[in-house]
């Protein structure tokens, strides 16, 4: 686990709460030093400041005692709290004081770049992944920190980590700053902004791809989820960018922008002409599509692989934080062809087969159906899914193995499912995850070209060593496309992505 600990080391200066964490009040004492900080009072050594945060754990002011006969020498609490005369700090949220004190402890690298935020109901991975490749074709140092990974300028390899969390969240912007990035881009959940992990970060840019009904099991309503949303605005630096769709989903976004930081800009993109950044569209087929940008009197033409509509908006958002930098609209336009598709979303698994078959991670209801209708409305023939369990019960927030809700939501867009228990990988696998192995099998001998199949499986977890980076279904899905068709020349290795 990455520790946050001072940028001085646990003998160093350490930081002031005084300074950093405003209103703040001081019981049995007028400040606390602190050189390293713990939310888990069972992680707590000597010399830490223990923070009582409301976790999926537990409530951490009933942990407090714990974290003193631990070594704590400071606790950070939002109510008077019994500490054994150990010194204590009131604050409105241990949330954000968390988020903030990480911040602070690893030198504030967020100050040193210009940091990206990307948020919204879908379309965040990808939008993150674009934006970066746009700004790497300028020649920019852009490190990402995405639900795919976390990588600096010189990386060749996402590598897994939980940076939701606030401490490692800080501790990855401090190796980007280390690594010379003048660029940061974040892909920011709902989760994040409940938990204000952005705290102590002004954000350059921040892109908001969309706000739909979404994650209602996490926020409790749809207003919840939305209000949730919306706080991202506390993180906007006073003379930033919002760029957000323009279609008319967030107006009202757009208009709270303008009233609370009116030295902040707005760029909008969407396919209506009142967009500041607008597309439309050429050709698509399930082959992948063309496109073309305008803006401000520039036209680009765009040709990628992935053929749903909904990449073509969040790529119209990484453009427009490309325009936000000054870059011409061909030089955005080669940085979206040079990332040709985003691993893991809606990615095609080619080996020389006429159907065409594509792998997505979808954690929402809001992006699958975006998927879905855009396949279906590409689809001449029939339109398979092949989902894995444990994919379909995140969409539907924890479902049972039965999976009826998710069937039946999906049996809106597509011909046939089928429900895949992850025992299909085991080499004893059990008799439900063979019947899935056959039903997968008819299935894909039956299918031709004008006929379509969606692989539904869930992104390897965080910490995941290198054999565990294709998740388990699609690895199925390959290895039967392997054995059923005669690779292409000079086809070698994992699925192979169109060009």
């Amino acid at each position: 686990m990455i520790e946050a600990q001072g940028n001085h080391g646990r003998g160093g200066r350490g930081v002031k709460l005084s300074g950093i964490l405003p209103g703040a009040r001081f019981i049995g004492c007028d400040d606390i030093v602190v050189r390293g900080c713990k939310d888990d009072a069972a992680r707590c050594g000597r010399g830490d400041v223990f923070v009582a945060r409301l976790t999926d754990r537990d409530d951490g002011h009933d942990q407090v005692a714990r974290a003193v006969a631990r070594g704590a020498t400071g606790v950070i609490a939002e109510r008077m709290v019994p500490t054994a005369g150990v010194p204590l700090c009131l604050v409105r949220h241990t949330d954000w004081a968390f988020a903030r004190l990480t911040q602070a402890l690893a030198g504030d690298p967020a100050r040193s770049m210009r940091v990206i935020a990307v948020t919204g109901s879908s379309g965040k991975t990808t939008t993150s992944w674009l934006t970066a490749s746009v700004l790497a074709e300028a020649g920019l140092a852009v490190g990402v920190l995405s639900d795919l990974g976390c990588i600096g300028p010189d990386g060749t390899t996402p590598e897994r980590w939980e940076y939701s969390r606030p401490e490692v969240l800080a501790t990855w912007l401090a190796r980007l700053a280390g690594e010379g990035c003048s660029h940061a881009v974040i892909e920011v959940s709902s989760r994040m902004l409940a938990a204000q992990a952005l705290a102590g970060i002004a954000c350059d840019t921040i892109a908001v791809t969309n706000i739909a009904r979404a994650h209602v099991d996490l926020h409790g309503t749809p207003r919840g989820y939305r209000r949730i949303k919306s706080r991202i605005l506390g993180s906007l630096a006073p003379h930033g960018c919002l760029v957000a769709d323009g279609d008319g989903s967030l107006d009202r976004l757009l208009q709270r922008t303008a009233r609370l930081l009116p030295g902040a800009t707005s760029l909008t993109s969407g396919f209506s002409a009142s967009c500041d950044l607008r597309a439309r569209a050429v050709e698509r087929s399930l082959s992948g599509q063309t496109f073309l940008m305008a803006a401000g009197g520039q036209v680009a033409p765009v040709t990628v692989a992935t053929p749903v509509r909904s990449f073509v908006r969040d790529a119209l958002q990484a453009a427009a934080v490309g325009l936000r930098y000054g870059l011409p609209l061909e030089m955005i336009a080669r940085g979206i062809e040079a990332a040709g598709s985003v691993p893991h979303r809606v990615e095609r698994l080619d080996r020389g087969q006429d159907v065409p078959v594509f792998l997505d991670a979808a954690t929402s209801g809001h992006a699958l159906a975006s998927t879905l209708g855009g396949l279906r409305r590409l689809t001449p023939g029939r339109l398979v899914l092949l989902a894995a369990e444990e994919a379909a019960a995140a969409i539907c927030g924890g479902e049972g193995r039965g999976g009826r809700s998710f069937l039946a939501r999906v049996g809106r867009w597509c011909d046939d499912s089928v429900l895949v228990p992850p025992t299909i990988v085991d080499e004893d696998c059990d008799a439900q995850a063979l019947a899935a192995y056959a039903r997968i099998d008819r299935l894909l001998s039956t299918l031709g070209g004008r006929d379509c199949v969606l692989v539904l499986d869930r992104l390897p977890a965080a910490g995941a060593g290198p054999g565990e980076r294709v998740p388990a279904l699609a690895s199925v899905v390959d290895g039967w496309l392997q054995l059923a068709h005669r690779p292409r020349a000079g086809m070698i290795g994992g699925p192979r992505r169109a060009a």
